[in-house]
């Protein structure tokens, strides 16, 4: 029994490694043969995937009725803002040091969920909250401007100018389109075995795959991005969830959901490393920052979290 735990718990950490992956990945392809064509693509083979892995269970489709008729149309604007504005964004930001700073701002998605959940779910946090969202916030602001933070006219002109800002505004995008998303979810679906996100890949592809056929894009198809796109739609879109899912039901889901919290350390370590960007240490720092932020603002929601059973 321990050895089988011990193993689902791996699998847990296997689906984090391939997450942190994503990036890398998820810039490649938009960049070489556009955003929406890329998003189009890996959303159209994960979303077959999918729903071909839950028409082998035929129970996952007995309680979809029951479900308010907002959950398809709300979440499902929701998820393919969330996969567009994922792809345009990589695509936007042209040096690869932007790049870094775009995954730790895709990364405080698990902080936008955590806010959201005051609004959705009703939630209630502590006075601390605040604090805790800004330490998050400075962990960006220290990983995209370095040394150069404490000369506040140059601080403030990169904030607000640059070729640039426009892709971390809609890193925000990602990061707040998915907090809603995942309250949404809870508050729409509650204890239903229902998952519409197969639904929601397929639909995406279609609007995406429309929007790619109406606009220039580069297109340059070779076998190593073909792999590249069947990587991100069957590994990351697919299998990683499965793997998380019977690692969070089978195996130590506190270590593993312990673990998630430095997704952005993960994430930001690997995607310099496949970019061939140094690891400096504003870098790691607003890292951590960004971690300890998430971390602590989990803390200030700890006893409702608990209280209803609700995890990010």
């Amino acid at each position: 029994m321990f050895l089988e735990s011990k193993k689902y718990t791996f699998l847990g950490f296997l689906a984090i490694i391939i997450w942190g992956t994503s990036a890398i990945f998820t810039r490649n392809l938009s960049t070489s043969i556009g955003a929406y064509t890329s998003a189009a693509l890996v959303n159209l083979i994960g979303g077959i995937v999918v729903l071909g892995r839950q028409m082998t269970k035929k129970e996952e489709f007995k309680n979809w009725k029951e479900v308010t008729w907002k959950y398809w149309p709300i979440c499902g604007i929701l998820f393919i803002l969330y996969t567009a504005s994922s792809y345009v964004s990589m695509s936007i930001v042209e040096k690869n040091e932007a790049v870094v700073t775009l995954v730790l701002i895709r990364f405080l998605w698990p902080l936008f969920t955590l806010i959201f959940t005051i609004p959705i779910l009703k939630a209630k946090a502590s006075k601390w909250l605040i604090a805790s969202v800004s330490v998050s916030m400075i962990g960006i602001i220290v990983a995209k401007l370095g040394n150069t933070i404490f000369d506040l006219p140059n601080f403030v002109h990169n904030i607000v100018s640059g070729d640039d800002i426009v892709g971390y505004l809609m890193g925000f995008v990602v990061a707040i389109s998915w907090g809603l998303y995942t309250n949404l979810t809870k508050k729409y679906v509650g204890s239903f075995d229902i998952d519409g996100v197969g639904i929601y890949m397929i639909s995406a592809a279609m609007i995406l795959g429309v929007i790619a056929l109406n606009v220039n894009e580069p297109r340059q198809f070779s076998i190593n991005l073909i792999l590249q796109i069947l990587y991100a739609g069957v590994v990351v879109g697919s299998a990683a969830n499965v793997l998380w899912n019977l690692s969070i039901k089978k195996g130590n889901m506190l270590l593993v959901v312990l673990i998630s919290n430095f997704l952005p350390i993960i994430s930001t370590i690997m995607t310099s490393l496949l970019m061939g960007v140094g690891i400096t240490i504003p870098i790691m720092v607003g890292s951590l920052l960004v971690v300890v932020g998430t971390m602590w603002s989990k803390k200030c929601f700890q006893d409702n979290i608990i209280g209803t059973k609700y995890e990010i």
